[in-house]
């Protein structure tokens, strides 16, 4: 655990992980490249300058095994209950918040979801840099771009698809969308109303694991060395 500084909020960064998957069995620590998944999130996390704690949220004892040989706290195992499909992550995380302390003074929680590897420590650096210029969260995104003219609904009967904006003219021009994507979220206990939406352009930093191809396309990024992780 590194020493907190009395100039600034202590970070912890919480990373759930929880035993079930159905894409991938054991998906949170399955061997990716060498290192179970959930450990390029430990390691970006204990080599961020910003972040003073690391904790991995699991009900499983394998899980919290694992968390600990690469260097993470697991405090405690949460309920079994709160790993079940129908659990939100939500949940999960205001759970492991309370039992941290809540958000009772200055802090600064992070959630870095192991599904999410390809992260590097001077991002989350960068990240938190920039929710200590006065924003209450800082999260990422990913472009979505959309032509109106090719979005289409089905009729309630039948098969049939129409347009979304009709076939009489009014369609809007082409435009440019963002989703909350799940690389990076912080949020401080400090108020504020400000929040910051960091677009994510890095291809690499896009990939998600979810299923077996996934995890192949993830392995050969890395075999092939074309991400830097920084640690």
């Amino acid at each position: 655990m590194k020493t907190v500084s009395k100039e600034k909020p202590e970070v912890i960064a919480i990373i759930p992980a929880r035993g079930g998957s159905k894409g991938i069995p054991r998906k949170n620590i399955v061997d990716l490249a060498g290192k179970p998944l959930i450990a390029y999130s430990i390691l970006a996390a204990r080599h961020a300058e910003r972040i003073d704690r690391v904790v991995v949220s699991t009900e499983d004892e394998e899980i919290a095994e694992v968390a600990k040989a690469w260097g993470a706290e697991v405090p405690f195992l949460r309920p079994q209950e709160l790993a079940k499909d129908t659990c939100g992550i939500g949940e999960t995380i205001s759970y492991t918040i309370s039992r941290l302390g809540g958000t009772n003074g200055a802090r600064v929680y992070v959630q870095l979801y192991p599904t999410s590897p390809f992260r590097t420590p001077d991002f989350i650096d960068e990240m938190l840099s920039i929710l200590y210029k006065g924003y209450a969260s800082v999260s990422t995104v990913k472009e979505i771009s959309v032509d109106p003219h090719f979005l289409f609904v089905q009729k309630m009967q039948g098969r049939k698809l129409v347009n979304v904006f009709g076939q009489n003219g009014g369609i809007p021009s082409w435009k440019k969308y963002f989703r909350t994507y799940a690389l990076f979220l912080a949020y401080s206990t400090q108020k504020s109303e400000k929040h910051y939406y960091h677009v994510l352009t890095d291809k690499c930093m896009l990939i998600d694991i979810d299923t077996p191809q996934d995890l192949r396309w993830a392995e050969a990024v890395i075999r092939n060395g074309l991400f830097d992780f920084g640690f």
